[in-house]
């Protein structure tokens, strides 16, 4: 972990501040941290070879008799519960903290909701048993707010709290761009699956819409005037050519990708999206 390596996202570059703050001087954080954030749960918690990481897929240690998933987000009308959802078994979790008797997986969103085909996903990395904790950031700030009180906290932790408290004060304030959806899932490379690139930008004036099947890339609108246009009328595709297509329909839950290109700008700025069809196209 290296607190200054930025994460490519947004999201993931605020957890990676976060979890490497709480590593510092071996850890010695997590434990007023999770005291402070789930004061009931953590009142059972051995905290003998604390570790932290982030952007790990499974368990990074065995199972213990603690495991819990908690999920963050800035609202509370913004966290909530579909059981329609289907898993979205690609997700990997944003952060672990293992102790000598508990695992917490954690999933942040800094803006939106959280994702319940996530949290699904997630509960099949962990035990039987394990618990979801839904919280919200007023819920991590106040916790971390506790930690500068207390005496023991150095001049280096001291100053990483209260700058990172600075930037969450944003969090809740974000607001998407236009051209995104409000279900938007991730930003994943998904080559190996059916995509959309859209291709465009507000200069131009106009969005061209290619199908990548296999590699194979097959121009289909040349004449729309947005990414929200595009983003609609690729739903619409998918619903008119659901059994052509190599994708696993689901009604309003099919998950669909598109990589947005903007001409002349830097490859590495290009986007992926994922995106749920009922956020566009309701059926």
């Amino acid at each position: 972990m290296n607190i200054f390596q930025y994460q490519g996202q947004e999201e993931d570059h605020y957890t990676n501040i976060l979890m490497n703050i709480l590593s510092l001087n071996n850890c010695k954080l997590v434990k007023p941290f999770l005291t402070s954030l789930i004061p009931n749960e953590a009142q059972s918690f051995n905290y003998k070879g604390t570790y932290v990481s982030i952007r790990k897929k499974y368990r990074p240690q065995v199972e213990k008799e603690n495991e819990f998933i908690i999920g963050i987000a800035p609202y509370k009308n913004a966290i909530y519960e579909k059981s329609t959802l289907e898993e979205n078994l690609d997700s990997i979790p944003d952060a672990w903290i293992c102790g000598a008797n508990f695992n917490i997986l954690f999933e942040f969103k800094i803006r939106g909701s959280l994702d319940e085909a996530q949290i699904s996903a997630h509960k099949n990395l962990l035990s039987p048993y394990a618990k979801v904790i839904r919280l919200q950031w007023s819920d991590v700030t106040n916790a971390l707010h506790n930690i500068l009180t207390n005496e023991s906290i150095s001049d280096i932790e001291n100053f990483l709290i209260t700058n990172f408290l600075e930037v969450s004060k944003n969090f809740k304030q974000k607001r998407r761009s236009s051209g995104m959806p409000t279900q938007i899932i991730s930003h994943k490379k998904k080559e190996n699956e059916v995509y959309f690139i859209i291709t465009g930008s507000r200069s131009l004036g106009v969005y061209t819409v290619d199908k990548v099947v296999n590699n194979e890339v097959e121009r289909i609108n040349s004449s729309l005037n947005g990414i929200q246009a595009a983003r609609r009328w690729i739903a619409k595709y998918v619903i008119e050519n659901k059994e052509k297509l190599p994708l696993n329909y689901q009604g309003e839950q099919t998950i669909i990708s598109d990589y947005c290109v903007v001409p002349d700008r830097p490859e590495k700025k290009n986007q992926w999206n994922q995106w749920r069809l009922g956020s566009i196209f309701k059926i």
